[in-house]
Order: structure tokens, then sequence, then C-alpha cells
């Protein structure tokens, strides 16, 4: 398949230009005010991930296999979550490293118009790629801080009083009994 070779070279492109991306990466993550958390990981150690990353990609790019994707992200959420790196900070710069290789794909692609989809294709690929590595860092930080409250019973423990306490990203409030809605809709109505 044409795509298939495409992406074959675009991923050895990717692979040769990896140094470079990697420091734009990183340089971006320790600057934004978005990935504040990422300052304390050691430059050295994001840099290390480089050849897994690149590897993991070509290799769901060639086959599509969801369980080295899923094994690798699973780990890389609880890694995150060890490290106090807040979710919101892990999913953003898992989507500016997949804004990075798109862009690098997009300016890497020949122009020909009989090309275009391919570029297309190799796009949609790439999100494909990144929604399930979004998906199983998310299940793997979940587990690692459900791991977290199981281990540190405190006072309370075990009522979802004290279960709510424990979770600050939790945003569910009870229900105000002033402002409870009726099945038919009218704000202030318990009953119905």
């Amino acid at each position: 398949m044409k795509l298939v070779m495409i992406s074959q070279r675009l991923i050895e492109q990717i692979h040769e230009s990896a140094n470079r991306l990697t420091n734009d990466l990183i340089e971006r993550l320790q600057t934004d005010s978005r990935s504040t958390a990422y300052r304390t990981i050691p430059r050295e150690h994001l840099i290390a991930l480089k050849d897994d990353f690149y590897q993991h990609l070509g290799s769901w790019l060639s086959t599509r296999s969801k369980s080295a994707v899923k094994t690798r992200y699973l780990r890389l959420g609880r890694e995150r979550y060890l490290e106090g790196i807040p979710l919101s900070e892990l999913i953003f710069a898992l989507s500016v490293t997949k804004s990075m290789v798109v862009d690098f794909i997009r300016h890497s692609m020949p122009g020909r118009a009989e090309e275009l989809h391919l570029e297309y294709d190799l796009v949609i690929s790439i999100g494909e790629f990144f929604d399930e590595a979004i998906y199983f860092a998310s299940v793997g930080y979940d587990d690692a801080h459900r791991a977290h409250l199981a281990a540190a019973p405190g006072p309370g423990e075990g009522t979802d009083e004290a279960v709510e306490k424990k979770q600050p990203g939790r945003t569910h409030q009870p229900i105000d009994e002033d402002w409870a809605v009726s099945r038919s809709g009218q704000i202030g109505e318990a009953s119905g």
C-alpha cells in the first residue's frame, strides 16, 4: 500500500529529526503556563522517552495494534501521577506532541495533489494514535490515583463524603434542595 510506504518514509524522517522535535517539545513543556509541573521532571528523563515514543508511533502506524499503545500509556499515566503531574498537564503534553508531529508531517509531505489524500489519511491515523494514547494514559493515571486512595485510609474512610473530600478534581456537588428540578423541568419543584 502506498500509505504504508509513505508512513514508513515519514517515520524514518521523524526518527532522523527526533532530537530536534524532542528539544522543541521539552522547550514548549517547560515554558508554557499550561505545563508548569513538567519543569520538575529532569530534562534527561524527558529526552530518554523520545525513542520509546517514536518506536510506538511507527509500530502503531504499521500494525494498528492497540496492545502496545495500551501497555505503554497505562504505564505513562501511572508514572505521571506518581511524579505529581496533574492530569490536565499530561493531556496537554500529549496534545502538544500530537500537534508537533502533525505539523512536521505537513511540512515533510510533498505537495503533489495526488498525495494529498495520503497526507490526510496519515494525519487521521496520527490522531487516532493520540486518541488511544490519551485515553490509556488517563486510565493509568486514574488507576494510580485509586490505588493511592486505597493505600491511605483516613478518618471516615469508606463513606461517600470521605471519598469526595479526597478527590480534589471532583466537581460533582449535591443538589441544593431549593434548586431541585421536577420531572416537568420547573426549577424549585422537588416533587413531580
